[in-house]
């Protein structure tokens, strides 16, 4: 992969990590390093200024791919709704608001629209731009849509997370002949390189726990997202009735951390490109690791949340009525037209593509319900 020339704000950037580093008296975490080069409020990359998704940004979403992403979620948040009268929706990390804006659309179609569309964005770049365009494009629902800088109390109804827990920060481990490893960050002629060290008191047991229980041979990398805690126990404690829905790249933890996946699953974007190197391009790349879904609802467990649907992406969005959405748009569209629909369901459903790679979890709180999305694939037995 060819090295572009850093701009100022990653220069910025990797200048504050390694002043961190120097502070420190030692490296930091791979998770401190993730979480500035991610979230640093100025010149992390979410926070930048220009910060797009789609195809003028690194990566794409299910979002952005189709509105029949949106129109089948619509469906399930109807049944939400119907069982809990006058709630609102809650999104986490909007994106470009191609969700929102597609669901506002729906569910004003099927006569269910929510009392409120909240948005919790960190990124003021994404708010500015989310603002813009749903004024622009909803201007008749836009008194709706309410952007929060903090989580709100005793929410009532949906609250949807795509791709966010994918973006929490990790810690890496390897296995080693001296037992396991964590992998810090440290830098050198200006230059950040990783330093392997005896892990910290607070995550040592988890990870010998993993590598003992799966057998993890010499060599193997893994990630845990110890960050997962504190992110559901604030879900948690904001919901006071209703369900969660997170849609993610992930696994169970058995084929999370498979003997063959001995590289782990931490993942970099630029430009559309995908590469395993984290510690380059500081704030100029995304990075992301796979999902642990058994840890999400052991700790989801913990705090009083409740099991209420896993199943992957292809499963769903049919489940939800995706071939009635497909019957429905052919109508209306030329052959070139239902080409490009098709190529989109494909990328949506096809295992080697999102319909398997992708999963759908279901937390609830204070219901009990049948949710539709999950009646045709029951995965939770591989949590």
């Amino acid at each position: 992969m060819t090295t572009l020339v850093p701009t100022d704000r990653s220069k910025a950037l990797s200048a504050y990590i390694r002043e961190q580093i120097v502070q420190n008296h030692a490296a930091i975490s791979f998770a401190d390093y993730m979480e500035l080069a991610l979230y640093h409020p100025e010149w992390g990359y979410y926070n930048a200024e220009n910060f797009t998704l789609g195809k003028q940004g690194d990566f794409i979403t299910a979002p952005e791919i189709s509105s029949l992403f949106a129109k089948c979620l619509a469906r399930q948040i109807q049944q939400i709704a119907n069982l809990l009268p006058a709630s609102s929706i809650l999104e986490l990390g909007a994106g470009t608001a191609r969700l929102a804006h597609d669901l506002l659309i729906e569910l004003n179609h099927l006569e269910c629209l929510p009392q409120h569309y909240f948005i919790y964005e960190i990124s003021q770049g994404l708010r500015k731009q989310q603002q813009a365009f749903l004024k622009s494009t909803l201007p008749s629902l836009f008194p709706r849509i309410i952007w929060l800088d903090t989580l709100p109390e005793n929410f009532s109804g949906t609250i949807i997370a795509n791709e966010v827990l994918d973006a929490l920060p990790v810690n890496l481990f390897r296995v080693s002949a001296n037992g396991i490893r964590e992998k810090y960050v440290d830098a050198e002629n200006e230059q950040f390189i990783w330093k392997e060290i005896e892990p910290a008191d607070e995550h040592k047991a988890a990870a010998i726990r993993i590598a003992e229980q799966y057998q993890l041979s010499e060599g193997y990398e893994f990630e845990i997202n110890f960050y997962l805690d504190a992110f559901i126990a604030a879900l948690a404690q904001s919901l006071g009735k209703g369900i969660i829905l997170f849609s993610d790249y992930g696994y169970g933890e058995r084929e999370y951390y498979h003997p063959e996946r001995k590289h782990g699953t931490l993942t970099c974007f630029h430009q559309h490109q995908q590469n395993e190197q984290p510690l380059i391009m500081t704030g100029l790349q995304d990075m992301t690791a796979h999902v642990d879904f058994t840890r999400v609802i052991e700790k989801a467990a913990e705090c009083g949340l409740s099991l209420a649907g896993y199943t992957s992406q292809a499963g769903f969005l049919l489940a939800c009525g995706l071939s009635e959405q497909v019957m429905n748009a052919e109508k209306s569209l030329n052959a070139a037209e239902q080409v490009g629909l098709h190529h989109a369901v494909k990328i949506l459903t096809l295992p080697t593509e999102m319909g398997e790679r992708i999963k759908f979890m279901a937390l609830s709180k204070g219901m009990d319900a049948n949710l539709t999305g999950f009646q045709l694939q029951d995965r939770r037995r591989e949590l």
